[in-house]
């Protein structure tokens, strides 16, 4: 589990692999309640010893298995031992990153050993405010009709509930183990804001990228005349971050992906000599795998089915 916090110290989402559906949902809507007290023993509140970030929750103290950290997080997904990452920017930490192993075995240093080695690449994309180059559609929209003050949800499409459980946004109200019967509490915000302004819009960071929300106000024709607003949701995510998960899919090697990306980012073949120090000759056999394996025949081909969304017309490459 990976979750950021703000300014304040306060998470401000996270996403999570195989945490338990109910604990996620106690940490994102309750964390006021449940976590934030002084005392309680989370890897954000503890001093961190020997200014290693690393495994804080390895050897914890006795009285962090009475705490709600352990029993509403890590036990309730069927976990025994955790270790922890501490991520802190200018003596604050911005994000916590925690491993879970079920059984006996626990963590050890050589497992921590490994963990540190993510740091300095978690510290230079929480530094980095917004990722460089253009953003894409990732999903369809999703589509909720709520009232005007946007408190109540009249009407919620698939594609809404799906985004919004995938999104993992933190205080929002969103509840992941049941059907949403309440809209999330940005609706109200942007219903608000309608009242000086046509159209109105958020963006919420989340995993992979952000969600934009997007408020209008429908025009009424019944004799009623209730106000509803359509709040229409998008997911988002970097260009360059959709390129290379489409290539670390792809059955290469290490070295062949770094070629990829350099033709992904509009670098000549030149450009990859010198990256990667290989021959002329070494680059041509690398090409023909690559090329294989996307149904491309030129370096050109390459990079215009790499920067291609894989189901946009015309893109019969496996992006």
């Amino acid at each position: 589990m990976l979750f950021w916090l703000d300014q304040n110290g306060l998470p401000a989402g996270l996403f999570y692999e195989s945490t338990a559906d109910c604990a996620i949902e106690v940490f994102g809507d309750d964390y006021h309640r449940f976590f934030s007290d002084p005392s309680e023993l989370n890897s954000p509140n503890l001093p961190t010893e020997n200014e290693d970030p690393v495994g804080i929750l390895m050897n914890p103290r006795r009285d962090y298995f009475c705490s709600k950290t352990f029993n509403l997080m890590v036990k309730a997904s069927a976990n025994l031992h955790s270790v922890d990452l501490k991520v802190d920017i200018e003596s604050q930490t911005r994000a916590v990153v925690m491993l879970f192993r079920t059984g006996q075995k626990p963590f050890e240093e050589h497992d921590a050993s490994y963990f540190r080695q993510a740091l300095p690449y978690l510290r230079h994309a929480i530094e980095r405010h917004s990722p460089e180059g253009p953003w894409e559609r990732r999903y369809a929209p999703g589509h909720m009709l709520v009232d005007w003050s946007g408190t109540k949800l009249l009407a919620v499409s698939d594609e809404a509930s799906r985004l919004l459980h995938a999104c993992a946004i933190v205080g929002q109200d969103i509840r992941v183990t049941a059907s949403a019967t309440l809209p999330p509490r940005f609706a109200e915000d942007l219903c608000r804001r309608l009242e000086t302004a046509g159209v109105t819009s958020d963006i919420l960071d989340i995993p992979w990228g952000r969600l934009r929300a997007t408020a209008t106000q429908m025009h009424e024709f019944s004799t009623e005349g209730t106000k509803r607003v359509l709040i229409s949701l998008d997911m988002e995510v970097p260009k360059r971050l959709r390129i290379i998960h489409a290539i670390l899919d792809m059955p290469l090697s290490p070295l062949q992906r770094l070629i990829a990306q350099v033709a992904a980012e509009d670098g000549s073949r030149a450009d990859c000599l010198s990256s990667t120090g290989i021959s002329k000759e070494a680059l041509k056999k690398h090409l023909s795998v690559i090329y294989r394996v996307v149904g491309v025949n030129s370096w050109e081909d390459l990079a215009m089915a790499l920067q291609r969304p894989r189901n946009s017309p015309g893109n019969s490459t496996p992006l």
